[in-house]
């Protein structure tokens, strides 16, 4: 594995004859790892979130695809992240990764120090099943919008791979309804397993964020991938304000559910996600909200910094 990893073109053709950059390719492309269990992480761009860092769902989505070497694919799979620091994108870093039983685990170290880890496993999630997007997701109507970026990955209106959501919110929680994109399918038209992580996280952040009324980040994740094979038609994915509830005395931590369903019902991917609220991030995020969005919706979203 050479330390020099260099930047790859990623691009098929789609059917339209439009040029298309597959998220699966982008991902095999800058995470690599050995039979050895040793590798190198070399994160690009459109794999953001704030400007400089890989997403939170994007990192775990990476470290699962580059597992595969060690732990084969399987359904349900259940993907742990714990992201203890922040991973800067466009930086070469180390990956380490070993296998016990049917389980992999991977660590994305700099300078020898480690950043965060991600376990996979075909074991189940601790999501309760009681908790379902809220009704408005059904018709994607209602509520108000959540600011977009320009470059993440999840809602990046100018991101070439970006999911590029556009999420609501109203009194009952936070959702997405929308079809994926062709990036975020696979030539044999399955779902791309990434979506779920990239996107659950993006809606596990906007649930703890509007109940601590704090900016923050995800402090750890737990997704399960119970079906990649789509049947037609839009999704939908969202969690309830109802079920957000501390972790901790002083409600820095709070825990998230949410699920992403197929427009017949049928769950493809269900999380449990812990975000970490703080007036520290707040003092960075509000700004960048602020100037993003109608100055009504940004009073129902924080109002302690409304003024």
């Amino acid at each position: 594995m050479s330390d020099g990893m260099n930047r790859r073109e990623y691009s098929t053709r789609s059917r339209a004859g439009r040029t298309v950059e597959r998220v699966a390719d982008v991902l095999t492309a800058a995470a690599r790892l050995g039979p050895d269990g040793r590798g190198r992480l070399l994160a690009p761009a459109p794999l953001q979130s704030w400007p400089g860092i890989v997403h939170g769902g994007g990192l775990v989505a990476l470290l699962d695809t580059a597992s595969r070497v060690l732990l084969p694919e399987g359904v349900p799979r259940r993907l742990e992240g714990r992201l203890t620091s922040s991973v800067p994108i466009e930086s070469v870093l180390d990956l380490e990764g070993h296998v016990e039983g049917r389980a992999a685990t991977l660590t994305v170290l700099e300078r020898g120090q480690p950043l965060t880890s991600v376990s996979t496993d075909e074991g189940e999630d601790d999501y309760d099943g009681s908790v379902s997007p809220p009704p408005a997701a059904a018709s994607g109507r209602g509520g108000w919008p959540l600011p977009f970026s320009e470059q993440c990955l999840a809602c990046g209106a100018h991101n070439p791979i970006g999911l590029r959501l556009g999420l609501r919110f109203d009194q009952d929680g936070v959702w997405a309804r929308f079809v994926p994109r062709e990036e975020w399918r696979r030539p044999d038209g399955l779902l791309e397993p990434a979506l779920a992580p990239v996107l659950l996280d993006e809606i596990a952040w906007w649930l703890g964020a509007l109940v601590a009324r704090e900016g923050g980040l995800t402090n750890r994740i737990s997704v399960t991938i119970r079906r990649r094979q789509v049947p037609a038609g839009p999704l939908a994915a969202g969690g309830r304000f109802d079920a957000v509830t501390p972790v901790d005395r002083r409600r820095i931590f709070w825990r998230t559910q949410s699920a992403l369903v197929a427009a017949d019902g049928t769950t493809l991917a269900t999380a449990v996600i812990v975000f970490r609220a703080g007036p520290d991030y707040s003092a960075r995020q509000m700004v960048y909200f602020r100037s993003r969005t109608d100055p009504e919706i940004f009073a129902r979203m924080f109002p302690n910094y409304a003024g």
